[in-house]
């Protein structure tokens, strides 16, 4: 038989390269003589791959320069039927649901008056669902000198006690989130006091505790 359009299907296209499928009850060796598939020439492109079933084989071949289409390779001799699913159908859906939820820490202000080797009381008030939340004293340069030490939230609140630092300036308190540590606040710089000491008159000079004498 001469070959038949109805036969040449398209399975694959992609960048002008095309996989077809052509199904014809000729032998392969009818298939594949010489200007068979000429007149598929306006559909056949150089490179082309052709999927070849004939009545003695299933053959895999190529298009070359002019339709010309060399033996191939035999897959099956057998020839068993070939199908292809020519439609498909493909569902994906995503769902996401998101709700936005407040979180803060806000410290409260610090007590006046805070002496090295005294102690610092550190409050805050917390929004959002925060069980625990840690306080720590940070020195000017940013180094953790006490703490961290957690703080349960009760009511809205948590609060803890710390031993205030050495004497110096440029102290800060930091509060934080356990779990969330970008929910965090700190406090502005503060000041600690050296601890105050006993003065002692004798006669009419007046001495420190530790038995230096101030000048009156």
């Amino acid at each position: 038989m001469p070959f038949d359009t109805s036969g040449l299907t398209p399975l694959l296209t992609n960048s002008g390269f095309t996989i077809w499928l052509y199904r014809t009850p000729d032998t392969r060796a009818a298939a594949l003589a010489p200007d068979y598939f000429v007149p598929a020439g306006a559909r056949l492109a150089f490179g082309d791959v052709i999927l070849l079933q004939a009545s003695d084989a299933l053959t895999l071949t190529t298009v070359r320069p002019g339709t010309v289409v060399p033996g191939g390779v035999v897959v099956d001799t057998a020839a068993a039927p070939f199908r292809v699913n020519r439609a498909s159908a493909q569902r994906f859906s995503v769902r996401q649901a998101a709700s936005a939820v407040a979180m803060t820490v806000l410290l409260a202000p610090l007590a006046g008056g805070i002496v090295a080797g005294g102690q610092l009381m550190a409050a805050a008030q917390v929004t959002g669902p925060l069980a625990q939340v840690s306080f720590s004293i940070r020195d000017a340069a940013g180094a953790t000198v006490h703490g961290p030490q957690a703080a349960l939230v009760s009511a809205g609140n948590a609060s803890a006690t710390l031993p205030a630092p050495a004497a110096g300036s440029g102290y800060r308190l930091r509060v934080e989130a356990v779990g969330a540590p970008t929910v965090a606040d700190t406090s502005p710089p503060f000041a600690v006091s050296p601890p105050y000491a006993l003065l002692v008159q004798n006669g009419r000079a007046v001495l420190t505790e530790a038995g230096g004498r101030l000048l009156i």
